[in-house]
């Protein structure tokens, strides 16, 4: 069974931030580390999230829990668990979005004639 709700919203964030600092870096032989504390600013900065900083702490402390993170020497890191996780997340999204851009409005095209009517 998979994580639900705020901790997949956690673990989607988590991913996306490795996977963007790591494109960044890729000319070099360097690999990205991050703590806690230093992840949470980035954060909340960018808006990405609409939380308080201890309810962020104790999201990943649940991660950690649930072995999809790990915080070792300071360093945050997702496990193989919490990466197949995230890659879930981001195909899902990936799916919604994909569907959202096929139904854009300007894409509607009807077969037959519509009935309008006001709205009372």
């Amino acid at each position: 069974m998979g994580v639900t709700g705020t901790k997949k919203e956690m673990l989607f964030v988590l991913g996306m931030f490795f996977n963007k600092t790591s494109r960044r870096f890729s000319k070099f032989p360097l690999d990205v580390s991050v703590s806690k504390a230093e992840f949470i600013d980035v954060i909340i900065s960018m808006k990405t999230v609409a939380k308080q900083k201890r309810a962020l702490y104790k999201n990943l402390e649940g991660l950690q829990k649930d072995k999809y993170i790990l915080y070792d020497d300071r360093n945050l890191r997702l496990t193989r668990k919490g990466f197949n996780e995230y890659e879930k997340v981001r195909k899902e999204v990936e799916r919604y979005r994909k569907i959202s851009d096929s139904i854009a409005a300007g894409r509607i095209k009807f077969k037959r004639k519509t009935q309008t009517r006001l709205k009372v």
